[in-house]
């Protein structure tokens, strides 16, 4: 035959190749082998088969780099042949090559190239292997198999397919430095096939290892090649960010020190005292705002709410009204100062900008000033239980040591925020301390030396000389001494043997003005029947705060501690008053007992006024205190009506308010008695107009259309016989409007919350009672529709109507059932 020529020759070829190396032969870079027992002696010819490489492996690449290699697999027609006489195949093909191609180009391999074998599938392997050359330990060349002297490694995942599969690709990565052998090697049938070529393979670049290598730049690795010199783009990015940083801490430290100065010269806080409305004494009376003071006391106390029994000795004491008025809707107190002349300088709007910016819950605060004379006055916070020396003398007031230490805290908590602050009082005593409502203690009278210079230039009484020199500390006797903060200390020492007494700091009967009064500390412990429950310590903090030595008395900070520390009640005023109330209560309990009644019966009447401004569910949910959401509802049918008495602004006009709110109350009593007989709610009533809904809150499917229209007729036949009580020959006439529509729903306000609806629906509705006739019931399409589909209604076309902000709608009379 024709073949058998190619064949001898190809044999001929292959002995002759089993004595030549690698790709010697023919020059080319692929060589073939058995399947079995391959070895660099006993490579075959190819019968035809080519190898080639299509995308190379690069020459030189970098370890641990990945690049990808393609290579290409192609047979001619006489490969076939050559197979199955050189039983290539398994399978015992005929001497036809049709089978054999058959099997190489249209058999499926199996799914998993695991499985694929040369029984089952023509190119059962293809991967790329590479074997680093610097392993071989002898000459030798690197082939599909594993070499006793080398070490051949596995790169890429093998494959498998047929062979119209031309180019094969895979993704390589070369680790070993040096030069390396790559092979492509694929098995066909029982011969296998390799490709080869070889890379460099470079050592990767290790930023850090103190040499500057070619492709290191001091941009990438500064450790290596040092760092890069600045260039201008770079200066110029670092100075502009830098330059508008400073200019913005610049200008922001302009505008700080401009709102500063703003403040400064701001007047705001003038207050003219013609604008004041003030109290008269019989005010004063009828409100309780009476307290004892000195004569001449310069504090701005406010009164007490009771009426207090303590007055002193005649003579020495009297009873005094402070001075207070009514200020932008709130009482406030009044000082005026005695001042012949004044002047707003500087030094005084700075002591102002000073006060203005303090804020303590235990500091009286400043609210403004008077500044004309003869009406020159301090103005500040009104608390109305008086001063700290009104409650302490006033013996109708129990007082336990829960609220005398509470007392003295709230005193230490102000003064340490004043010293805070560098602000010395210099006049701290019991008057100048104010008792709010809720029986917390507030220092006033501090600040503001210049303003109320004037008023302290005044002629004392011996009275009250003895009382200035009872709160002065020793080192501040002499006069002209500037106040100190240590002398706060001092002052305050006195207000704690008050506190503790509570008794006068001077007694009546002393004339020599040279004696302080300080009774004996055990003394003042056991004067009262109420025990202090820690003398040692309140004794121990008060002989502290008089010290002779000024740098021996504790700060206010500290003081605040101490006293928190001794005080064995830890609770606020109003929660002792709430103990209080607690015990005094025990014996209210059989009163209590028969006012349960009452008091169920009195919440009934208010769940039932409650439950006629808000649905149930809506009122129970905000009586809880639960956050209530907007609801959407698909479908509802809103009801609007109108009053119109041949014009209900014509009747209005002349008729009184009460005529026309007892109109308005019997006609929308009718109303509502009707509206309780249907499914229905009652959204709100604004004037002579009545707005109900079906459907919302509770959900009644598409009912809700034949319950609002039930009810329109229901009103309507009302109105006929209805007669307004001061006009009963005038005939009622309503305008009604029904729409149905989707409506989103929810309570609006807290202080009178409201339930509304909104949506287009309402505007609807709104807009078929607008556009209705008197003692007509006008609805539209969507409404129509729902009363068709429920039945039982009698309605006529009213025809195309044009409609403010709807255009051309189609409306309905409903007539009746």
């Amino acid at each position: 035959s024709n073949v058998l020529p190619d064949v001898c020759l190809q044999v001929c070829i292959c002995c002759l190749a089993q004595t030549c190396c690698w790709h010697d032969l023919d020059n080319s870079e692929y060589d073939c082998w058995p399947l079995h027992k391959p070895n660099e002696n006993n490579m075959i010819n190819c019968g035809g088969l080519e190898m080639a490489w299509v995308l190379r492996p690069p020459e030189t690449v970098k370890s641990g780099e990945v690049f990808s290699v393609t290579y290409s697999v192609t047979v001619p027609d006489r490969f076939y042949a050559w197979a199955v006489e050189n039983h290539i195949f398994t399978h015992r093909f005929s001497t036809c090559c049709l089978l054999p191609r058959w099997f190489c180009e249209r058999h499926e391999c199996p799914a998993n190239w695991k499985d694929a074998n040369e029984d089952n599938c023509c190119i059962h392997h293809a991967n790329i292997h590479s074997c680093p050359l610097g392993y071989m330990t002898s000459e030798s060349i690197c082939g599909p198999w594993i070499p006793d002297d080398g070490k051949i490694f596995t790169h890429t995942i093998s494959t498998s397919g047929k062979m119209t599969q031309t180019n094969w690709t895979a993704k390589v990565v070369l680790i070993h430095a040096g030069l390396t052998s790559l092979i492509a090697h694929i098995r066909v049938g029982l011969m296998q096939v390799a490709l080869e070529a070889k890379s460099a393979v470079q050592p990767a670049i290790v930023c850090g290892d103190g040499a500057c290598e070619e492709e290191e730049l001091c941009s990438t690795c500064p450790a290596d090649c040092g760092e890069c010199p600045v260039t201008p783009t770079t200066k110029l990015a670092i100075a502009l960010p830098l330059s508008l940083l400073c200019f913005c801490f610049v200008l922001t430290a302009l505008w700080m020190r401009y709102q500063k100065q703003k403040l400064l010269w701001d007047e705001s806080w003038i207050i003219d005292f013609a604008a004041i409305k003030h109290v008269d004494q019989d005010a004063h009376v009828t409100m309780g705002s009476i307290m004892s003071v000195p004569v001449g006391n310069d504090s701005n106390t406010s009164c007490v709410t009771a009426l207090s029994s303590h007055t002193g000795q005649a003579g020495n004491r009297r009873t005094l009204f402070t001075s207070t008025g009514i200020h932008d809707g709130r009482t406030v107190a009044i000082k005026k100062i005695q001042a012949k002349t004044f002047s707003l300088s500087k030094t005084i709007r700075q002591e102002v900008k000073q006060v203005r910016e303090l804020d303590h819950p235990n500091l009286c605060k400043f609210i403004g000033g008077c500044v004309e004379v003869p009406n020159v006055a301090i103005v500040t916070e009104y608390c109305p239980k008086g001063s700290l020396n009104d409650v302490l003398l006033n013996e109708e007031i129990p007082l336990n040591w829960g609220f005398r230490f509470s007392f003295a805290t709230d005193i230490a908590r102000g003064m340490s925020y004043l010293h805070q602050h560098r602000i010395c009082h210099g006049r701290l005593k019991s008057p100048n301390c104010v008792v709010d409502d809720r029986w917390v203690c507030k220092i006033t009278d501090y600040g503001l030396k210049t303003y109320r210079r004037d008023d302290e230039t005044k002629t004392l009484s011996t009275y009250q000389q003895r009382l200035v020199e009872v709160y002065l500390a020793p080192e501040l006797t002499d006069s002209g001494v500037e106040p100190t903060l240590a002398g706060d200390v001092f002052s305050y020492s006195i207000i704690l043997l008050e506190i503790a007494t509570r008794s006068e700091p001077v007694p009546a009967d002393e004339s020599s003005v040279e004696s302080a009064w300080c009774p004996p500390l055990p003394e003042l412990i056991s004067s009262k029947a109420d025990t202090c429950p820690c003398p040692a310590d309140y004794a121990e903090l008060i002989r502290r705060c008089r010290a002779p030595n000024p740098a021996h008395r504790p700060a206010f900070d500290q003081i605040k501690k101490f006293v928190q520390r001794i005080n064995p009640v830890k609770v606020s005023p109003v929660d002792m008053m709430m103990s209080l109330m607690e015990k005094y209560s025990k014996h209210l309990e059989v009163l209590v007992a028969e006012r349960t009644q009452d008091l169920t019966h009195e919440k009934q009447r208010t769940d039932r006024l409650l439950y006629s401004m808000l649905p149930k569910q809506v009122a129970d949910d905000l009586r809880q205190g639960k956050p209530l959401q907007a609801q959407s509802y698909v479908s509802a049918t809103v009801f609007f009506s109108h009053s119109d008495i041949v014009g209900f602004t014509h009747l209005s006009s002349c008729s009184t308010p009460y005529q026309v709110v007892d109109f308005l109350n019997k006609l929308y009593t009718t109303f509502d008695d009707i509206i309780d007989n249907y499914d229905v709610y009652k959204v709100e009533t604004i004037g002579d107009a009545y707005m109900v809904v079906s459907g919302v809150p509770r959900e009644n499917g598409i009912l809700h259309a034949s319950e609002v229209a039930s009810m329109a007729l229901d009103l309507v036949g009302v109105c006929r016989t209805f007669r307004i009580p001061h006009k009963p020959n005038t005939q009622l006439q309503i305008r009604a409007g029904i729409h149905s529509g989707p409506v989103v729903a929810g309570v609006v306000g807290t202080k009178m919350p409201r339930y509304c609806l909104f949506g287009d629906t309402v505007n609807t509705a709104s807009r078929m009672e607008s556009t209705s006739l008197a003692l007509k019931i006008q609805c539209s399409s969507s409404t129509f529709y729902l009363l068709q589909e429920i039945g039982g209604y009698s309605l006529e076309c009213r025809g195309t109507l044009q409609v403010k902000g709807k255009g051309d709608m189609v409306t309905y009379w409903l007539e009746g059932k």
